[in-house]
């Protein structure tokens, strides 16, 4: 449940408490929350997307059939 905009913040160790005090099934999904948070902030996505933006932007796009095709063919290599 969220909390109201008016709480403190909370210190780390009140943050390692509340964390220890968890199942380790919510530890498990807090732990990829973060790993997924930190993948997702990375300079190296960052710039992947910088990238894709400077050549969308100089007119390379792609249909939507084109985007399908590729995402299976990647779906299908990392599944063999």
């Amino acid at each position: 449940m969220p909390q109201p905009d008016n709480r403190a913040p909370m210190s780390v160790a009140e943050l390692q408490k509340t964390i220890r005090g968890l199942s380790a099934a919510d530890r498990q999904a807090l732990a990829t929350i973060a790993t997924r948070m930190k993948q997702r902030n990375s300079t190296a996505r960052r710039r992947k997307l910088a990238v894709a933006m400077r050549a969308m932007d100089a007119g390379k796009k792609f249909t939507w059939d084109e985007v399908k095709q590729t995402r299976a063919e990647r779906r299908k290599a990392s599944d063999g």
